[in-house]
């Protein structure tokens, strides 16, 4: 996804010198973009357009007239996905509001100019960024290869009768499930279900702190935080603590989950905002009450976000995933990429000159 987002970025950015004021205007150059779509990349419109009739299905959402060709042209013109178009309300925004924002599609920019290409695979790769910062992972994870034996699983479960199966190169929660050895009839029927997900990766399951688990106990509930390597040291940009919703094992907002934005002090100040831009005071499902909730230990998640930075020095800016456990706050994932529908959506607003002055001091 992030090589096809990139590509995609880079071919479509002739269009960002376009400025579309009004909502009239927006749907009119949608309508070019549109056509141009039809007769040059019809399989690429195709795919546009379904996943506007998905989301706005998805989110029971009935949009004016045109509102699909103004979707249209802010992709091309700024990088909006359909959630972004929607949850950024675009449709009601000027030129230089919707710059604010960083886009799905511009982030890539972004981390292109302040990360370079230098050490991203150790980054995007789940298991050699377990090997780089596995000091402060305290669980662990192998590598599931067309290689890998039964003998090997075997060992992995020796101790524990489950795991968590994740791909190694996939983001946003997809793909994540849970092995149980209790829902197979021998433990050898899990371990050829596992020997067939190639290039994933099983993990530990982490033991979260009841504090944490009492938000939503189905999945582990973890903190997004921005960190930043600037002229006077590292900085903490922003953070966001994210929770599952239902049946879900992961909390990420693109599989439903709730975020909710949290001070540099460690405190949660604003309501959850899921995808679909329903905002929530308490959880839907535990009915905790989400803004003024307190993070623990919170200057211990700083240092170890601080620490971890120096183990790549030339990377200036992470998204780390931490959770929190007994034994303290540990990594879940490093990402030199990250997405910022966390660091906006509870916000309702953009971040673009935010992120630009951190990275001028």
């Amino acid at each position: 996804m992030a090589a096809e987002m990139k590509s995609y970025s880079d071919k479509y950015r002739v269009f960002t010198w376009i400025r579309l004021q009004s909502y009239r205007g927006t749907v009119f150059a949608g309508t070019l973009f549109t056509l141009f779509l039809k007769c040059a990349m019809s399989n690429k419109y195709r795919q546009f357009s379904e996943e506007y009739d998905e989301y706005i299905r998805a989110a029971g959402i009935d949009p004016p007239k045109g509102c699909k060709k103004a979707y249209i042209a802010c992709l091309l013109v700024y990088g909006a996905h359909v959630k972004e178009f929607f949850l950024y309300d675009f449709m009601h925004l000027n030129d230089s509001g919707r710059r604010e924002f960083v886009t799905e599609i511009n982030r890539y920019k972004i981390y292109q100019t302040y990360n370079g290409a230098k050490k991203r695979i150790e980054m995007q790769d789940k298991y050699l960024a377990y090997e780089a910062f596995r000091k402060y992972y305290h669980r662990e994870m192998m590598r599931i290869t067309k290689d890998t034996t039964a003998d090997a699983l075997r060992d992995f479960f020796r101790n524990r009768d489950a795991g968590i199966l994740k791909p190694n190169l996939a983001g946003c929660g997809r793909g994540v499930e849970i092995v149980r050895l209790k829902d197979y009839a021998a433990p050898e029927e899990a371990f050829a279900y596992i020997l067939t997900k190639t290039d994933y990766v099983l993990e530990e399951l982490v033991q979260q702190a009841a504090c944490m688990q009492a938000l939503h106990p189905q999945s582990v509930n973890t903190v997004r935080v921005y960190a930043c390597r600037t002229a006077s040291g590292i900085r903490i940009f922003g953070s966001h603590l994210r929770i599952g919703v239902g049946d879900s094992v992961v909390d990420n907002a693109a599989q439903g989950g709730v975020v909710v934005s949290i001070t540099n002090d460690g405190d949660a100040w604003t309501s959850g905002v899921d995808e679909f831009g329903r905002t929530h005071i308490c959880h839907p499902d535990t009915h905790v009450r989400l803004p003024g909730l307190r993070m623990p230990e919170w200057e211990k998640a700083v240092q170890l976000v601080t620490e971890a930075m120096d183990v790549f020095p030339d990377i200036r800016f992470v998204g780390w995933d931490l959770a929190y456990t007994d034994a303290g706050w540990i990594i879940i994932e490093a990402n030199d990429n990250a997405q910022f529908y966390g660091a906006q959506m509870p916000y309702h607003k953009g971040l673009r000159k935010e992120i630009d002055r951190y990275f001028q001091e």
